[in-house]
């Protein structure tokens, strides 16, 4: 098994991120902790070893005044590791939950900062970041704490227990070496495989787990569509490929577990073929030879870690290489938006105004130009409809003016976004509370009094009664209908008070009567707005209207 040297550079600086920042004297304290039960175990083992010992010598020379005195010391040893060793799991446990809390609002931080999960999401080589956020962040951590107190008690093992080997014979601890080197080098020979398909299992998984979860949210299209047979046999299909790659782990593991079965099964043999001469020769006693098997054992068992680990260390490497690609693409999404134009694509800069200039607009693999060459100035307080052809580009030229669509070339100039809202044509209905829906992404200080005026206002009265209250938690993506949605995106809106509107298609589900009145009070405000829109009669509750036509060109005309 070859070394990615470049994975395990990137993963030290991952793991760094939590021993050497803000957090390092936290990271440090649980470790220290830990050593101690660690070193506290080591002691506890030397001891269970040399109480063992008396009590076998007393046995076989049949010591009764000396055997029940050792029995007794034999039993307090374990009486006093039970809870220690207990403790030691909870330490540990400890240390996880701490790096894994760090680690994983660093990450969100990253992930939910500047937009950066929206080109996270649409980048292909990214599969399922919430998965990896949620649960590789956990593996990862648990991992690499494992191997890391395993490689530290090996180490305390070893020499706790080396001492006592060579003193009943050097041959021994010669024995324990090569016997170790052996082992490890047939593991790694067979164990090899095992990373690769560790990797793609996590892959496999999350795609499976995706599929299902995009059936759920869609349940309602899927039906309508008659699509579940379709659906049915891509489920199908990503299952089949899980279990076909968990075959091949369970075969690669079968061989692993065959081989270190037997190397352990192996291991109760070597110290009784180097000692029993030596007790038989009257060199040492019968509790010496017990000792010797134990101690072998212990330091057999320290210089095997990468052995009992391996498993371990196959997943770790396959998880690993997914964390380390996730944060590496969260760095190169922050460096992008970081450098000079024309690098970025469209520009995003400040303005009083909304105001383009050079505007060029492509697909996102850059093969075909969508606008070109626009340039245009709204002054605060007109309206602009985007009209044209289905598939020209309108609604990516909106979000080219949100600053949610880089590909491209230009600049934007718009109020800061503090100031700009932008509703889709399926509004975002965020988890909680019917509350939080009117108050998206944060309002603050609004009533229940002014949240029942404001649905009032916007012709939904009863919802609060229907729903059961502002402080119900539903799925409202599911127990709203489009139109309702719609009319509380525009209640957002007049809770927001931004400068810029943008509307793609917001108003298609209602009727024309509640588009009209709407759209009425959304100009009565004053408010810079602009509207992709399929239908006429929104003419009229604009001021210009920018026609786009397939081959790239505009005209842009009064209303």
């Amino acid at each position: 098994m070859g070394i990615n040297w470049r994975l395990l550079k990137q993963s030290l600086r991952l793991v760094s991120l939590f021993w050497l920042r803000e957090k390092k004297w936290v990271a440090w304290g649980w470790l220290f902790v830990v050593a101690l039960f660690l070193v506290a175990i080591s002691y506890l083992n030397v001891s269970i070893s040399y109480a063992e010992r008396a009590v076998f010598t007393a046995l076989q020379n049949r010591l009764q005044e000396a055997f029940w005195p050792s029995l007794v010391r034999y039993a307090l040893i374990f009486a006093i590791g039970t809870p220690l060793i207990g403790s030691f799991g909870w330490a540990t446990g400890r240390l996880v939950l701490a790096w894994r809390d760090w680690l994983s609002k660093h990450l969100l931080t990253k992930y939910y900062d500047d937009l950066h999960f929206l080109s996270i999401n649409s980048d292909t080589t990214v599969d399922n970041p919430d998965q990896r956020i949620q649960q590789d962040v956990f593996f990862f951590c648990d991992k690499v704490q494992t191997l890391a107190v395993a490689s530290l008690d090996s180490l305390l093992t070893f020499f706790s227990f080396i001492t006592i080997l060579w003193l009943i014979s050097g041959k021994l601890v010669i024995a324990a070496v090569i016997y170790a080197a052996i082992g490890t080098v047939v593991m790694l020979f067979f164990g090899k495989k095992l990373i690769g398909f560790n990797y793609a299992q996590e892959r496999l998984e999350a795609d499976f787990r995706r599929s299902l979860i995009y059936t759920r949210e869609h349940a309602s299209s899927i039906a309508s569509y008659r699509g579940a047979r379709h659906e049915l046999k891509g489920v199908l299909k990503r299952l089949a490929e899980v279990v076909s790659n968990w075959s091949a782990v369970l075969f690669w593991q079968r061989n692993l577990t065959i081989f270190r079965v037997g190397y352990n099964y192996f291991v109760l043999f070597i110290p009784m073929i180097v000692a029993v001469p030596l007790y038989f020769a009257g060199a040492i006693d019968f509790g010496a030879v017990v000792q010797a098997g134990t101690a072998f054992g212990r330091v057999l068992g320290a210089l095997s870690v990468i052995i009992a680990q391996f498993q371990v260390i196959a997943e770790l490497s396959a998880n690993s290489k997914r964390l380390v690609t996730f944060y590496e693409a969260l760095d190169q999404h922050r460096e992008a938006a970081c450098l000079n134009p024309p690098c970025t694509g469209i520009l995003s800069q400040t303005g009083p105004s909304l105001k383009v200039e050079n505007l060029c607009l492509d697909t996102p693999d850059g093969n075909r130009r969508l606008v070109s060459d626009l340039n245009f100035e709204l002054p605060p307080g007109k309206r602009l409809l985007i009209v044209g052809p289905s598939g020209v580009g309108k609604s990516s030229l909106l979000r080219a003016l949100a600053g949610l669509w880089k590909s491209g070339s230009g600049t934007v100039y718009r109020p800061t976004a503090e100031n700009v809202i932008f509703i889709p044509q399926k509004p975002y209905m965020p988890l909680g509370t019917l509350r939080d829906q009117l108050l998206y992404p944060g309002r603050e200080n609004i009533g229940d009094d002014a949240l029942l005026a404001l649905l009032s206002q916007i012709r939904m009265p009863q919802l609060v009664e229907h729903a059961g209250g502002l402080d119900i938690v539903k799925p409202w993506s599911d127990q709203l209908s489009v139109g309702e949605q719609q009319r509380i995106a525009f209640a957002r809106i007049e809770l927001a008070k931004p400068d810029l509107v943008l509307l793609d298609e917001s108003t298609s589900a209602l009727d024309a009567e509640n588009e009209r009145f709407l759209y009425q009070r959304l100009c009565q405000s004053g408010k810079t707005i602009i509207s992709v829109a399929h239908r006429e009669q929104l003419r009229a509750y604009h001021d210009l209207v920018l026609s786009i036509n397939k081959d790239g060109t505009w005209q842009l005309d009064e209303a």
